[in-house]
């Protein structure tokens, strides 16, 4: 059996629950009946159609969207971009970011335009949606007692399926073991083409959906902030006019830092990490710790703001991740 009669078998059960054909038919944009075609191969999808139904079957049928993939791979390719304004960010964009940045109150200033840059980035990096997430990435300040930078972490995000959008994701630190650890660390962006390339050389990262990887950093006077992450389900997607693109995203996300989220390069001193689900037992709790902090001050009078509460309590779980971290080290080296 080919992968061609294969995955159109697999579409034939899917669409056995009438509920299933109803949905697939309505996010390809097509009547039952063509669905319906397409799996009794009496009638080919077009390529727009065949990549619309890899995004209505990715998550609820994978069997089926590997099957479409492997027989259909150019569902995934990237359509020619033969317009250089579309390699460029629009310029009513500037515009409005400039706007924003001179307008907005200042207490919003900064969330309020990284929002519009993200969204920005995914409209024009992935307008067919194939699947792309991009985050923004900071230096966690350093404490008192290090004065150094030791770990980074990610602020914000959006992402096509199969990422979500999650402008506020739960705590997650990285450090010298990721790519964004890497590309803070030396200064410069950093890409790895693919999913085999991310395994080996960044495992503790390494994700399910992700293909590529980028990472740029945010630049300023010579200091650094932090990086911007770009995500792709494509192999290879990284080509010169998706870095230029990037560096120019960002320029822009290094605007909407405070200068005080700058650090000097001898500053950054990152440490390992451990993985996303081993720092979980200790970041699930963060938020019922700075309330801790909060009401530890106010029964000892001591003047302390939410943001000075969930800064201590961030240095507290950093340190408390870089011993895991330096442990599980230990671990693989002997």
């Amino acid at each position: 059996m080919t992968k061609l009669e294969t995955w159109r078998r697999l579409l034939e059960q899917a669409i056995s629950n009438a509920h299933e054909l109803r949905r697939l038919a309505q996010a390809v944009g097509v009547n039952s009946v063509t669905i319906a075609r397409w799996a009794k191969g009496q009638s080919s999808p077009r390529t727009e159609h065949l990549r619309q139904l890899y995004q209505a079957v990715f998550r609820s049928h994978p069997v089926l969207a590997e099957h479409l993939r492997q027989a259909h791979p150019e569902i995934l390719s990237r359509p020619a971009i033969s317009d250089s304004e579309d390699q460029q960010i629009p310029s009513t964009f500037y515009r409005r970011i400039l706007t924003t940045c001179l307008e907005c109150a200042p207490a919003l200033r900064s969330v309020t335009m990284r929002n519009l840059i993200l969204q920005q980035m995914i409209s024009q990096f992935d307008p067919h949606e194939l699947g792309l997430k991009v985050t923004l990435i900071q230096c966690v300040p350093p404490s008192l007692a290090t004065q150094q930078v030791r770990s980074l972490r990610i602020v914000q995000g959006r992402g096509t399926p199969p990422w979500r959008s999650l402008p506020e994701p739960e705590l997650l630190l990285l450090g010298a073991e990721s790519l964004a650890g890497h590309c803070v660390a030396s200064g410069h962006y950093a890409i790895i083409p693919s999913r085999e390339d991310l395994s080996y050389y960044f495992p503790t990262h390494s994700e399910p959906f992700t293909e590529s990887m980028l990472a740029y950093p945010l630049l300023q006077g010579g200091k650094i902030a932090g990086c911007l992450s770009i995500a792709s389900t494509q192999r290879n997607y990284f080509h010169q006019a998706q870095l230029d693109l990037a560096r120019d995203y960002a320029y822009l996300l290094a605007l909407s830092c405070e200068p005080e989220e700058f650090f000097d390069s001898s500053q950054i001193a990152l440490g390992i990490m451990p993985s996303a689900a081993e720092q979980r037992p200790y970041t699930i709790s963060s938020v019922g710790r700075v309330l801790e902090q909060l009401r530890e001050a106010a029964l000892h009078g001591t003047p302390l703001s939410y943001k000075q509460a969930e800064l201590r309590v961030l240095h507290e779980i950093e340190e408390e991740l870089l011993l895991l971290g330096q442990r599980w080290q230990g671990l693989t080296i002997h």
